[in-house]
């Protein structure tokens, strides 16, 4: 099985696949490979930047399936970065061309295809809940207007490429306890695991267990 945690940064997608990483044996994350980017980030950003992003995310997913995981969780997917070329082609400065645009966004619906993710998880939180979280680490941008605007722009995204006809879509609301997202998220899992026993085995371990880590 393969999923994608997607939205908007503080919003507890590493949070959550860490915590299924150690609940679910024989899983594996694939981590967000931007923060290891050489090129520009952030407002500075250009064609370059979301090209390596999109090149070594396909990259890091390829290797995953190889290593025949029984799960593959991907922290942030590829929609990430149609979200973020976006809104660099309109700010009108050429760092991203129309023709680039469209060039990262024909990979991204291919990649789609060619390796389709059997669930994806849009994890949103309330913009007051969010402002009162401690998320200032150095990377992420803490400013509430920007985090307004991603969660707008992923669900643009989600409709304009018409995500939820490549793939099972659910929105989870990650206000409260965290434990409530993970069993929602849990659940949900189980529940597309019909057909693969030992898969279906430790997601009902690991709900039991309450999201204790799993003896790998």
């Amino acid at each position: 099985m393969k999923i994608a945690l997607i939205g908007a940064q503080g919003v507890g997608k590493t949070t959550l696949s860490r915590r299924l990483n150690e609940a679910i044996p024989r899983s594996h994350i694939v981590k967000e490979t931007v923060r290891e980017c050489p090129y520009a980030l952030d407002a500075k950003a250009d064609f370059k930047t979301e090209w390596w992003v999109l090149s070594h995310s396909i990259l890091a997913e390829q290797e995953a399936r190889e290593a025949q995981h029984d799960l593959i969780i991907t922290d942030r997917c590829l929609l990430d970065i149609a979200v973020y070329s976006k809104l660099i082609n309109e700010m009108g400065d050429g760092r991203i061309t129309d023709k680039q645009r469209s060039l990262i966004e024909t990979s991204i619906l291919h990649w789609f295809d060619e390796d389709p993710y059997d669930a994806i998880f849009f994890v949103k939180v309330n913009p007051e809940v969010w402002s009162t979280r401690d998320l200032d680490d150095g990377f992420r941008s803490v400013d509430l207007g920007w985090y307004k605007t991603l969660n707008r722009e992923f669900e643009v995204a989600i409709e304009r490429l018409e995500i939820y006809k490549r793939t099972q879509l659910h929105v989870i609301q990650n206000d409260g306890r965290f434990e409530s997202t993970y069993d929602k998220v849990l659940d949900t899992m189980i529940s597309l695991a019909r057909g693969a026993s030992t898969l279906r085995e430790s997601l009902d371990s690991a709900r039991l267990r309450g999201g204790s880590p799993a003896q790998h």
